[in-house]
């Protein structure tokens, strides 16, 4: 569903870009070591740094693919960094909610169903099949919920934590609903190869 927002962010990055040269697999790399600072100022309590950082490093995540478009850096090397690397931070984000005070289990669920969509974007491109766009549920949303969970943490853990809790309640469902989403779209997409 964000994906519809890409075009309107790469317009801009092409006019602050025009001047400074900036290698997208650095901005990829940047956004990968501040989700595990994201995970150490969990351990150390610093409660209040976790939202910022997750909004820091998913703001990389979104840079770094406008960058490499709007310089003409795209490569598949890039792109498997980037993917290699996202699924390490969403990995980190959900580590830190759990350190937090976040249940596990539920954690862990969420995780492993956010796992799935992005494997199935990468099965169906594998095939041809273009995935990015289909089901309510992509990374960006799922991103947005994991920080709304920190930043309420952030406010008040107790009240926080189960606001949390039920935000990977809704990442869970949502996320099975984007799986049956996704693979209804291929099952259907290869019928037609």
């Amino acid at each position: 569903m964000l994906n519809k927002l890409r075009p309107l962010i790469a317009r801009y990055i092409n006019l602050i870009l025009q001047k400074i040269d900036v290698n997208p697999n650095i901005i990829t790399l940047i956004g990968l070591v501040l989700s595990f600072f994201a995970v150490l100022l969990s351990v150390m309590k610093f409660v209040s740094m976790v939202p910022l950082l997750i909004v820091f490093s998913s703001i990389a995540d979104v840079l770094d693919g406008a960058v490499a478009r709007a310089k003409n850096r795209v490569t598949p090397w890039g792109s498997i960094l980037d993917s290699f690397c996202d699924r390490i931070e969403e990995f980190n984000y959900l580590l830190s909610l759990i350190i937090l005070g976040v249940k596990p289990l539920l954690a862990y669920f969420a995780m492993f169903i956010s796992f799935l969509i992005s494997y199935l974007r990468t099965l169906g491109e594998k095939r041809g099949i273009r995935v990015e766009g289909i089901g309510i549920l992509e990374r960006g949303e799922r991103v947005i919920l994991v920080f709304i969970s920190a930043l309420a943490i952030a406010f008040s853990e107790d009240y926080g934590i189960s606001i949390a809790n039920i935000i990977m309640l809704l990442i869970i469902l949502l996320g099975i609903v984007t799986i049956i989403q996704r693979l209804y779209h291929i099952f259907k997409e290869l019928r037609n190869l």
